[in-house]
């Protein structure tokens, strides 16, 4: 028993992926689909395979040839695509010897390929085609006695509609209807066959697994269906019993999409980075490594059980929904607040001083560490670039004008920062509450800087807008907790708390800037409520900065958040961008 493996396509509904690997060498759970097609055929007792070849040839004929199957293998190059057809009547003198199954190369499925080829055998038909009922693909028309009657999709008059799996049985006799060299799908012949009176069958097949991946997204899902099973047997140490359901999750405000896969009573989470088939570091590797290297360091972050590196999918633990958002918004006692943001100020710490160490910072996707660079281009810029700019329309001010109250504060945060690893977006929507424990998420931006980043994103979180006065104790709380951390003679608390109120600029810069462009470019107007408490906190930050750190270099800095509080100010009393109530902090 022989095969054909049709691997010559482009892949165009899988670009721009199949621009860098083609779609045979797609991994599914770490293993190329091609490989998986081709082990199934030999645990099907097929001795021989055939490969055709075209677009990324030589990446496919490598991987082949590094492969020890322990069967006969012929690769061969079509230069010009002979389509399905001609790939068929290409191998005229290796399928010789009776029949031959074909399979198209984006296939997964569990059919079992031996039962195929004899039921074809007992039914003497020249062709016989695997075929189930798919609604979304139900185009080939079958007679009642099961013979192929046409492949246009109308069925009636006692005519079945049914779905070709892609694969199919053939006699050598199929060479009849194939000229040498000539260019043409099987389609096309199938027709001439049934022309001539041939009768070819259809095999229907049901209660398989079967998946065509040819875009993006029947690809996930066929890795998901791949994985599931191994990942819940992993989390929760027994075996799958029942199928599982996949539900979508509110998102936030990245690109990536959130699941919750359930089987039964048994849950995980799926975080989707998309696909990345290139060997740079991408957001999946960030998120994996970085994940794994807190949780050995007895971080509370969500147990990551496995992976799909190029499907860019992750799997794991279930926190269930509650954020720290929901929980302090809801807390109108201020000490059962402070009593959580203590507790999350705890595991800040720890994160800064046991994270740094074995932190590999080839892990951080968009940078080492929290420099210089960063801040002006990454959180300054940004502001303006994003907010002044795109989201209130108020012309660029930062060149020359903001150029050297950016470089102010960006050398006032470095010389004043305690080191370790930054969360970097250390918030209360990245914080989740479970049986009464805290837990970090989004991790993936983590990098060496300073830990009173991290303490200004939590404290100045537009989010829950905590209070001036709890945001000062909590401050305090802070200090003292790193200074018990890391001893007294490496602490300087005047240093410390000065760090932090530069970092709470910058930061506000940032969420501002991110607000901009999440609710102007990638259209998320939620996010234009949270506008005003950021603002305002910025301007009262800049304000205060005479007072609390005796500096006056941001003065033209603090010029231009107040006209953007003017226009913003008008803006919603226009009912245009921003339409939440603003409130002034006051010292």
């Amino acid at each position: 028993m022989k095969a054909l493996v049709l691997s010559a396509g482009f892949g165009t509904r899988l670009k721009p992926y199949t621009l860098e690997v083609p779609k045979p060498l797609f991994p599914v759970g770490g293993r190329p689909i091609l490989d998986i097609i081709i082990k199934r055929l030999i645990r099907a007792g097929v001795t021989g395979v055939a490969v055709n070849t075209h677009y990324m040839a030589d990446k496919i004929e490598f991987f082949l040839q590094q492969q020890r199957y322990g069967i006969d293998m012929v690769i061969r190059y079509e230069p010009i695509l002979l389509g399905t057809g001609g790939a068929v009547g290409n191998f005229s003198d290796f399928f010789t010897d009776g029949p031959f199954i074909v399979i198209n190369s984006d296939v997964l499925t569990d059919i079992d390929m031996r039962s195929v080829h004899d039921a074809h055998v007992a039914r003497k038909y020249p062709v016989s085609l695997v075929m189930h009922d798919y609604p979304l693909f139900n185009k080939v028309s079958v007679n009642p006695d099961g013979s192929i009657r046409g492949f246009s999709g109308k069925g009636g008059n006692g005519h079945t509609l049914l779905a070709f799996t892609g694969i199919s049985v053939i006699d050598p006799s199929i060479y009849r209807y194939i000229e040498p060299g000539e260019a043409c799908c099987i389609l096309d012949i199938y027709r001439r066959m049934i022309r001539a009176g041939e009768k070819i069958a259809a095999h229907s097949v049901s209660g398989h697994y079967w998946n065509d991946l040819g875009t993006p997204e029947r690809f996930r899902d066929a890795v998901v269906e791949y994985m599931a099973p191994t990942v819940f047997e992993t989390a929760c140490k027994k075996p799958l019993t029942s199928g599982f359901r996949k539900n979508k999750l509110a998102g936030d405000g990245s690109d990536r999409k959130w699941y919750r896969i359930t089987a039964g009573e048994l849950t995980l989470i799926m975080a989707d980075h998309g696909i990345h088939p290139g060997p740079s570091t991408a957001q999946v590797d960030a998120f994996v490594a970085i994940g794994r290297h807190l949780h050995e360091k007895k971080v509370p972050v969500p147990e990551i059980y496995d992976y799909d590196r190029f499907s860019g999918l992750v799997f794991l633990q279930d926190l269930g929904d509650t954020l720290l958002q929901e929980i302090v918004s809801s807390h109108a006692d201020p000490e059962e607040t402070i009593a959580h943001y203590r507790r999350i100020i705890d595991i800040l710490i720890e994160i800064s001083v046991s994270g740094k160490n074995g932190f590999d910072p080839a892990w951080a996707y968009e940078g080492p560490r929290y420099d210089r660079r960063m801040i002006i281009e990454k959180e300054c810029r940004y502001f303006t670039d994003c907010f002044v700019k795109g989201y209130l329309g108020l012309p660029d001010p930062s060149v020359p004008r903001l150029a050297g109250p950016f470089g102010h504060l960006a050398d006032a945060i470095m010389a004043n920062a305690y080191t370790g690893l930054m969360h970097r977006d250390f918030q209360s929507r990245n914080i989740m509450v479970k049986g009464g424990r805290h837990y970090i998420i989004d991790f993936q931006g983590a990098r060496l800087g300073p830990i009173q980043y991290d303490l200004a994103s939590l404290l100045t979180d537009p989010y829950v807008d905590l209070n001036r006065d709890v945001r000062e104790s909590l401050l305090a709380y802070a200090a003292n907790a790193m200074e018990i951390r890391i001893g007294r003679k490496r602490m300087d608390r005047s240093r410390f708390v000065r760090g932090y109120r530069y970092c709470c600029i910058s930061r506000l810069m940032q969420a501002l800037g991110a607000y901009g462009f999440l609710s102007r470019v990638k259209k998320k107007p939620w996010f234009e409520k949270y506008i005003p408490p950021a603002l305002a906190g910025l301007l009262f930050e800049l304000e205060a900065l005479p007072d609390t750190c005796d500096d006056t270099s941001l003065s033209r800095l603090a010029e231009t958040v107040s006209a953007a509080m003017i226009r913003l100010q008008s803006n919603i009393a226009a009912d245009e961008p921003g339409g939440s109530e603003i409130h002034r902090e006051t010292r």
